[in-house]
C-alpha cells in the first residue's frame, strides 16, 4: 500500500472518530445538568489528541449525598440520553459494591468519564474529606 493511500485511510478514520467524539460531546453536556442536581461538580477536563483523539472529565461529589434510589427514576426518565443513562447504571453497581464493603471512611464519589472510542466510565470513591466537600 501507498504511503499516500495510508495516510488518506487515517485522516478518514481520524475524522470518523472526531466526528463521533463531537456527538459525545454534546451527549454529556446534556448530562451535566442531572449529574449537577445529584450534587457532581466537574474537577476537570483533559483533551488528549493522537491517532484516537479522546476527552475526559472528572465529576466529584461527596458519597452520602447521592441519593442512590433516585438513581432507578433517572434512568427511566433520562432513556434517551445514552452517555448519563451509562454514568447512571455505572454509579448503580458502584454503590452496591460499596454497600457490600461496608463503611471504609470513602467519603467522596469520583466519576472518570473518557469519551473516546470506546468510551469508558469509571467510579471511585475516595478517602479525602476535601474532596468530598466539594
Amino acid at each position: 500500500m501507498e504511503f499516500g493511500n495510508m495516510l488518506a485511510k487515517t485522516r478518514g478514520l481520524t475524522g470518523s472518530v472526531s466526528e463521533a467524539i463531537s456527538g459525545l460531546l454534546d451527549e454529556f453536556n446534556a448530562a451535566l445538568p442531572t449529574m449537577k442536581a445529584l450534587g457532581f461538580s466537574v474537577e476537570d477536563i483533559q483533551v488528549s489528541m493522537g491517532l484516537l483523539p479522546e476527552v475526559r472529565a472528572k465529576l466529584i461529589a461527596s458519597a452520602d449525598n447521592v441519593d442512590v434510589q433516585k438513581l432507578d427514576e433517572l434512568i427511566q426518565k433520562k432513556s434517551e440520553q445514552k452517555t448519563l443513562v451509562a454514568v447512571l447504571k455505572a454509579l448503580q453497581t458502584a454503590y452496591n459494591v460499596r454497600s457490600q464493603l461496608g463503611d471504609l471512611g470513602l467519603n467522596g464519589v469520583e466519576i472518570d468519564v473518557k469519551l473516546g472510542v470506546p468510551p469508558n466510565i469509571g467510579i471511585g470513591f475516595l478517602k479525602s474529606a476535601a474532596v468530598a466537600g466539594s
